[in-house]
């Protein structure tokens, strides 16, 4: 489906990052990770940059160290990202602008400086954000997420009509509730609220992962050649399921 490819992806460490990291290596592609924490796998095609989002100044540096290593970037998926629950009334300018730096600003100066280095070597390129059912539905807990992330489906949309021209697709993948590091703290210690969400859910259970790395695997396949500027839902059917 898609091998011998570079595929560069943030916050490959954990959670949705780290299964798309697993299943790409899997299929004999050379795989970047960038990311504060060091990915647990080791493997000769896997290749760690560490670095905080949030330092928006340096990514230009960052992106020009990663092209002196390697030719192309194929595939960049923007997965790096935190929501710190805390209420409407609580959150301050710091904790916004924090999660407004690592969710939002960073994605869209990263894939510019990405972007550039496709347009000049002429790589039809695939980029994938990571959204959230977040981006559709509000949060109590997470005014500031929802923010972002409503913010990166219009950034995608918009880099799409713009890269369309140099054959790059451009798409988002919106997980439902996945337990990942994000939010994994805030249900074990509410099983009820973890109950809720599989009961909302039709499968009746929670989307792994590994789940929507293949979405992920889909979207930068030949396979989705025609699919560029959606939003695509993984959520097992919650979205849907009102009663």
């Amino acid at each position: 489906m898609i091998k011998d490819k570079t595929i560069l992806i943030t916050g490959g460490s954990s959670g949705i990052g780290e299964a798309a990291v697993n299943l790409f290596l899997k299929l004999n592609n050379r795989v970047i990770v960038i990311d504060k924490n060091i990915p647990k796998k080791k493997d000769k095609n896997l290749f760690f940059y560490n670095f905080d989002l949030k330092k928006i100044k340096l990514i230009k540096n960052l992106v020009n160290k990663i092209s002196l290593k390697f030719n192309k970037i194929d595939v960049l998926i923007l997965n790096a990202g935190i929501c710190p629950f805390e209420k409407f009334l609580k959150i301050n300018e710091k904790l916004f602008d924090l999660v407004t730096d690592v969710n939002q600003k960073s994605a869209f100066f990263l894939t510019q400086e990405i972007a550039k280095k496709m347009v000049k070597k002429r790589i039809k390129g695939k980029i994938i954000f990571t959204s959230s059912i977040s981006s559709l539905y509000g949060g109590e807990l997470q005014a500031h997420y929802c923010a972002t992330k409503g913010a990166i489906n219009q950034i995608m949309k918009s880099i799409c009509i713009s890269l369309g021209k140099h054959n790059i697709n451009v798409n988002a993948v919106l997980p439902g509730t996945v337990i990942t590091n994000i939010n994994k703290k805030e249900l074990s210690k509410n099983n009820s609220l973890k109950k809720y969400f599989i009961n909302r859910t039709p499968l009746k259970r929670l989307i792994t992962p590994e789940e929507i790395a293949k979405v992920m695997l889909f979207l930068a396949s030949d396979l989705s050649s025609g699919i560029s500027g959606e939003t695509i839902l993984v959520d097992g059917g919650m979205a849907i399921n009102f009663q």
